[in-house]
Formats: C-alpha cells, structure tokens, sequence
C-alpha cells in the first residue's frame, strides 16, 4: 500500500544532517526512490520508510499523514511480540509518537505493546504494570478484547517476577477467561488466539498448576482439530508433557515428547524436533538405534 507522507519533512531532516540523497538511500533503497519520497509525498514500502527515518532520527509519526501506517507499524510489532521478539519490538514502537496516536484502538494496541516490552527489555516491572492497567482502564473497548486478555497476562507474568504468586494467579486466570469469550466470538484469527494461550499454558506451568495448563491444552488442540489447523500443535504437545513429567507421568510424557517431535517435523519446526532427538530424548532415540541394529539385514514385519 502506497504511504501518503510529508516529503519535504525527510527532505529537510536529511540537509540538517548534510546527507545528500545516495548517502540517504545508500544501503536502503535507490536515490530515485528517495527523491519520490521527498517530492511526490509517497512511499511504496513501509520497510523503506522505517529504514529512512531510523537514519535521519525521525519518528514515523513525524511524517506519515494517512492511518494506515498505524495498522502497518502495529502489525509488525505484534508480530515480533507473538515471537517473543521484544527487541525488535521495542525497535519499532520506538518510531511512535504516542501523542499522535488518535485512535482509542491504536492507544490500547500501544500500551499494550509497551506494557510488555517494559518488563521484558527494560526491566521496569513499575512501568509495565502502569502501562497494562493504562490499556484495561482508559482504551479498552468493550469487557471481551483480545488485548485485555493479553494484558492481564502481562499484568500476571509481572506480578510472577515480582514474586506475588497469587496475584500473578489471578490475573493470569482473567487472562485465561476472557481469552475463552475472546475464541468462542471467532473474530480473531486461531492462531493469533493459540500464540496467546501458549504464553498463558507456559505462564501456568511455571506457577505449578499443571492441570490447568494441560485443561488449556486439551481444549485448544480441540479446537484445532475441529478447524482442520496444526498450527503449532507441536508446541502444545511438548507444553503437555512437560506437565506430566512434572506430576511424575513419565511414560506418557515421553510419549507426548515423540508426538511433539513428529508433529514438529511436520511442521518443519525443526529446531524443535532437533531439540527433542537429540537432546531431550537421546537416550531413547541411541537405544531404539541399538535395538533396530540388531536386527538389520533381517526381514521384517512391516508391509
């Protein structure tokens, strides 16, 4: 989608600098392409844009006129969220003026966003509880949003730092409530929904509540399996054996690390499948190796 900007901002931003129009595009795009910029007001890529106003220090906000690049630079930054990519996350909402933000969904979005790139890159637990409560209290639309979900887990792994497991506790059962309204309305895309419950299922398993982690579990590779999705089902597999091995199930945990493993490689989640064969369950893997060793050569019974 074309950006409609303010050139002549870039423009001078870029002489204050001494910078001249290849130095500007250099390693960014072409010359043509900044020149556009500057004097036809339009940029036909966000990513060029981004690049370009990190080099002259300029805000996207400071340039940008029409509002999509809002639903463009949130996109990217949700998505480096669902990864648990907060650097790259911080790196661009950093590009926000949050003044200029003029929509009560963008403000939610945003706090949001900040709330947890509070707690996990700057280390402000103080500052991503404000941020959290700011989005619940002041931008959340209605009692049911994907985003109010989130940041009450946010609000929960915060508290879990903090030590104050029970109010951790409680906040991530909010979490885990309003993300089931959240589902069941079917306006959010499944797998954004999945992401979400993976962090609250792991959020669980680390406060000990197995059974509800794996409750969590169940009822989304249910969900899954209804929509004909694996979406990372190897995940949650490996999520629920997790909580068996810790309740001392071990022979259904190492199933479920095999099914993950399958599932993974499927996926073409191979780190993860990597992980399983040769570190989690090597042991098995060199043992079944010596076992099939033996027979090698034989005929089998597999038609």
């Amino acid at each position: 989608m074309t950006m409609v900007l303010t050139g002549s901002t870039i423009r001078n931003a870029r002489k204050a600098k001494g910078m001249s129009q290849v130095q500007l595009a250099e390693g960014i795009c072409t010359q043509a392409t900044v020149s556009s910029i500057e004097n036809q007001n339009t940029s036909p890529n966000f990513d060029i844009l981004a690049a370009i106003c990190r080099k002259l220090d300029l805000l996207i906000t400071d340039v940008a006129k029409n509002s999509s690049y809002g639903d463009k630079v949130f996109s990217y930054i949700e998505d480096d969220m669902r990864n648990h990519m907060y650097a790259e996350a911080k790196n661009h909402i950093d590009q926000i003026d949050r003044e200029r933000l003029n929509t009560k969904t963008m403000k939610c979005k945003y706090h949001c966003y900040r709330g947890f790139i509070e707690l996990y890159i700057n280390d402000d637990i103080d500052e991503a509880i404000y941020n959290f409560n700011l989005q619940l209290t002041q931008y959340c639309a209605d009692e049911a949003t994907f985003y109010q979900a989130w940041s009450n887990l946010g609000i929960g792994l915060a508290y879990q730092k903090l030590g104050k497991l029970s109010r951790a506790e409680n906040f991530i059962d909010a979490s885990a409530q309003i993300l089931s309204k959240v589902k069941k309305e079917g306006k959010h895309n499944m797998c954004v929904i999945v992401d979400l419950y993976i962090d609250v299922i792991a959020a669980y398993s680390e406060l000990g509540k197995y059974d509800r982690a794996s409750c969590l579990i169940h009822e989304i590779l249910h969900q899954l399996t209804q929509q004909d999705l694996i979406y990372k089902a190897d995940v949650l597999a490996e999520l629920e054996s997790k909580c068996l091995y810790a309740k001392g199930q071990v022979i259904q945990a190492t199933m479920k690390q095999f099914a993950a493993m399958f599932i993974a490689e499927l996926r073409g989640n191979t780190d993860l499948a990597e992980k399983i064969m040769n570190r989690n369950q090597s042991h098995i893997v060199e043992m079944v190796k010596n076992e099939l060793s033996k027979n090698e050569g034989n005929p089998t019974f597999v038609k």
